[in-house]
């Protein structure tokens, strides 16, 4: 069984008030108190997998682990208020450099507190043998429309923020997957792979227009075999249309990543979302208002079936969606 079979098989059947947990379905779970719901979204980051074995910045990491989660909380609609965090640290660090390693984590946290407005609300920290293991859990408010995988509608318009791939490109630098010999080009990727930048102010904003949503972490194409998934319906992508920067663009054309790895590579938690076509123009003019680049890409159709077609017409094929923790 891959992660997603994990959750449906052993785990739904524990999420019992499906009013709260929306059947393990979606990016964060919900309590509703009130005219308002609090939004509860928790993710885990770990070394070797999320970051480098022995990074060197734990600024870089904590900064990481908000984000990822303040991701799941804007793709529900929501306001982000506040996070606990828990702490797996290895024994193998002494006790100075430790505390260094936590001033330092802690810095890291101070800043995005102070860029996203939130605050810390408590946690735990505990000593491991093997890796560094770091799990957050992030709170959102709003009395407003919970955006969820399940809202799309058949002829809706799907569109995509920011640029696909890049966080994944500065993760095959990482593990010299990739010969890209431009240091200038190396560090960009790799920053965005260390620190993404999701659109949470466009986010919390879109709500009034979006019909369903879902941020990309395990991969655009899983992502949005998710939300179509949950939405009993299916999608046509134009893969022209699907936002990679110039300088990606000029990889794949010399060849030096193939399209299947953007597609699926994940962590570029940027947001998947879709609408009613009437609200076009008023999407362009929020994405405008908050700075943040979004591209239509595609359109639900009634067919449950995920296509990708080429500046042809022609389907596209590919054997993998994204990233599987297992």
């Amino acid at each position: 069984m891959d992660e997603f079979q994990v959750i449906k098989k052993i785990f739904q059947p524990l999420a019992t008030k499906k009013q709260s947990s929306l059947n393990l379905d979606d990016d964060a779970a919900i309590i509703s108190i009130k005219n308002k719901s609090i939004v509860i979204a928790t993710d885990t980051i770990v070394e070797g997998d999320h970051f480098p074995k022995n990074e060197k910045n734990p600024t870089n990491i904590a900064k990481k682990l908000l984000r990822v989660n303040l991701s799941d909380i804007a793709s529900m609609g929501a306001n982000p208020f506040g996070y606990t965090v828990n702490l797996a640290v290895p024994k193998k660090l002494k006790k100075k450099e430790l505390i260094i390693w936590i001033k330092n984590f802690a810095k890291g946290l101070k800043d995005d507190q102070k860029k996203y407005d939130i605050v810390l609300l408590g946690g735990d920290t505990v000593a491991t043998k093997g890796n560094l293991i770091m799990s957050l859990t992030a709170y959102g408010v709003t009395n407003k429309k919970i955006l969820k995988r399940s809202g799309a509608k058949i002829n809706e318009d799907i569109y995509v923020t920011g640029s696909i791939g890049d966080s994944g490109i500065g993760y095959g630098i990482l593990l010299n997957k990739f010969k890209i010999t431009n240091n200038s080009l190396r560090n960009f990727y790799i920053k965005k792979h260390k620190l993404p930048e999701p659109p949470v102010n466009f986010s919390k904003k879109i709500s009034r227009y979006a019909s369903a949503a879902t941020d990309i972490s395990d991969g655009f194409l899983a992502d949005l075999n998710n939300l179509i998934t949950s939405s009993n319906c299916g999608a046509e992508i134009m893969v022209e249309k699907i936002p990679f920067l110039p300088k990606t663009k000029k990889l794949l054309d010399q060849r030096k990543i193939k399209i299947d790895y953007l597609l699926s590579c994940g962590e570029d938690y940027q947001l998947i979302f879709t609408a009613n076509k009437q609200f076009s123009k008023k999407i362009f003019k929020l994405a405008k208002q908050y700075f943040v680049k979004v591209v239509k890409v595609g359109e639900i159709i009634k067919n449950r079936k995920l296509k990708v077609l080429d500046v042809h017409g022609k389907e596209l094929f590919f054997s993998v969606l994204g990233f599987k923790h297992f």
